[in-house]
């Protein structure tokens, strides 16, 4: 009866410890994804940005001509 009190135990803790490192590693990669994403629109963002900056510069030049 000890004997199946202690494996139930160390299964619990064997249990326990996985499922913290599989929440671990599952944060971890959804942090990595996330991460990603928002560098894909930023960069998208920023050359949209570049793109009327320039537009404006070459209306402001068409202008003065």
């Amino acid at each position: 009866m000890e004997n199946a009190r202690l494996l139930d135990e160390r299964l619990r803790r064997i249990i326990r410890e996985v499922s913290t490192r599989t929440g671990e590693e599952m944060k971890l990669q959804m942090v990595e994804e996330f991460t990603r994403s928002v560098d894909r629109i930023t960069d998208q963002n920023h050359r949209r940005q570049a793109i009327n900056f320039m537009s404006m510069i070459k209306r402001s030049l068409d202008e003065l001509e």
